[in-house]
């Protein structure tokens, strides 16, 4: 009876092992590259306070200390727990790897305000979706997109980007 119980308590762990075993890996191509940016929600960013799909796309230096990853930085206000949920992303497309080849996100906006659920490469064609945190490729590519971290920083609607 206890040798049963063992047995089946043992297969047990093996399945869930097993299905822990076979999650899909987040991979992208796009090599490291220094990340530390503000987003001003209250100030300069404050379109992102639009709604879900909201977005930046941030190709410029704001300051001397900002660095921007290796093709500049795509910021979306996203789907989460909170009413505003930030995620950034390079811009540099995984398949192509290369600074010259940015996603651009496709703008589903009706009210002029530039909102996004997915983003494309232009010249591969790869789609991917921006709006969940993740970059999950769509269509055209085994790459996610690389992620950086946001976080809120202690003043009100400011958030620091950064890996």
């Amino acid at each position: 009876m206890v040798h049963e119980k063992m047995k089946k308590i043992g297969l047990s762990i093996l399945f869930i092992c097993t299905v822990f075993s076979c999650k899909e890996e987040i991979y992208s191509t796009i090599p490291n590259a220094p990340v530390s940016y503000k987003i001003y929600l209250n100030f300069q960013d404050q379109s992102l306070n639009a709604g879900t799909g909201a977005y930046l796309c941030i190709t410029q230096r704001r300051l001397e200390t900002d660095r921007l990853g290796f093709g500049g930085l795509l910021a979306v206000n996203g789907i989460g727990e909170e009413t505003v949920n930030i995620y950034a992303y390079d811009m540099a497309c995984p398949n192509e790897a290369n600074r010259n080849a940015l996603i651009v996100p496709e703008n589903t906006s009706q009210t002029g305000i530039p909102t996004a659920i997915t983003a494309k490469c232009p010249k591969c064609g790869a789609v991917y979706n921006i709006i969940d945190g993740y970059g999950t490729p769509q269509s055209g590519s085994k790459y996610y997109l690389r992620s950086y971290q946001v976080m809120k920083t202690g003043n009100s609607g400011e958030y620091v980007v950064m890996n």
